[in-house]
């Protein structure tokens, strides 16, 4: 599963897939991929992940794995806020809110109780800015109100959440635990515990989200053409979640990373859609597959998944990290670099904005 004997050169990339050992030419962007495999030495994270797409072509950019295992292809994290992107989805599917949608909820402050999922609320926000901020009892309430399990694993499968993600090498499939209860439904839908998620499956999200809702398959050998896979979510929803998801980088939770000591942001003025998450728990294969906060060896798993430039998206990135409760640094700011280090290398070669992965600038 993933690959293997991954060797880079100054202009391209081969590794073996599958059962094969025969190495083969791979889609890998040298310069990002090499930039992806210091970052992550660089994090310290015992357990870590980098893996970056062309958003138009499905083609994988950068595949960089840290610990014991590929853990690009492999479910081992527990998916945590990320898991907002679904309950989003789904609640923007089933027609229940907008952005603009107000919320209301009390307390939170120490995890999700029965009690706080009933009442009218003393804090209001937006939807669009609960996703943003990661407002846990927002999505938990909206949740309990409007979703079923179902609504939530179909969306799952739709998204990359649950289930393996189209891909031409093996890899592991990911899982989700929905309960049935309210109270355990309300939980998983605001990211706690709700399975395991592989890096792929976090970046085959955020690519469908970023082509209107188009589901393309993502290729790791090189030369096979972009296809299509259907649809995961219809374009006005992706557009919807587009909007939602850059409160993240302005204003929301890593806001601050995206902002530089002197004031000025990360970027300039691109447009950056993401979402991060952090869940600090056992690590799950100490727990027979199971996540929790009982037994086993701790850790602090941090997500970080995006695409820029917002507006005209080209790539894509998912970073994970598995910390020792005493971390060195977080996926958002290993993320924030990936985007920089793709960009600024564009701009030092003076590419257009078509991908170079994607020379003809395929239409969206």
């Amino acid at each position: 599963m993933g690959v293997r004997a991954l060797r880079v050169t100054d202009d391209a990339a081969f590794g073996a897939v599958g059962g094969s050992s025969k190495p083969v030419k791979l889609t890998l962007d040298p310069d990002l991929q090499r930039a992806a495999e210091r970052l992550l030495a660089r994090s310290g994270a015992v357990e870590g992940a980098i893996v970056a797409s062309d958003v138009r072509t499905g083609r994988i950019l950068a595949w960089a794995s840290r610990g014991g295992r590929d853990y690009v292809a492999t479910p081992f994290a527990p998916s945590a806020s990320l898991f907002k992107i679904i309950t989003a989805a789904a609640l923007l599917e089933g027609g229940k809110v907008t952005p603009a949608t107000r919320a209301c909820y009390t307390g939170g402050e120490r995890g999700i109780r029965a009690q706080d999922l009933e009442g009218r609320g003393a804090t209001c926000t937006t939807v669009g800015e609960a996703l943003g901020r990661s407002v846990n009892l927002v999505f938990a309430r909206l949740a309990k109100d409007h979703l079923t399990a179902d609504d939530l694993r179909r969306k799952a499968r739709d998204l990359g959440f649950a289930g393996e993600v189209p891909i031409d090498v093996p890899v592991g499939a990911s899982t989700v635990e929905i309960p049935d209860d309210p109270l355990g439904l309300a939980r998983t839908a605001a990211g706690f515990w709700s399975g395991r998620l592989s890096p792929l499956g976090a970046l085959f999200a955020m690519q469908t989200i970023a082509n209107d809702g188009e589901r393309v398959r993502l290729t790791l050998i090189d030369g096979a053409p972009r296809a299509s896979d259907g649809r995961g979510l219809t374009a006005a929803s992706a557009r919807s979640l587009r909007q939602m998801l850059q409160v993240t980088t302005r204003r929301g939770t890593c806001a601050k990373a995206f902002r530089r000591p002197d004031g000025t942001r990360a970027l300039g003025s691109m447009p950056v859609a993401a979402k991060t998450g952090t869940l600090v728990g056992a690590r799950p294969d100490a727990l027979g597959g199971k996540g929790g906060k009982a037994g086993g060896e701790a850790r602090m798993y941090s997500w970080f998944t995006a695409f820029a430039p917002a507006d005209r998206p080209e790539i894509a990135v998912a970073v994970m990290l598995g910390n020792t409760l005493k971390w060195r640094t977080k996926a958002n700011i290993v993320g924030r670099d990936v985007l920089e280090a793709y960009f600024g290398a564009r701009a030092r070669s003076g590419s257009t904005s078509r991908s170079r992965a994607d020379p003809g600038g395929a239409a969206r």
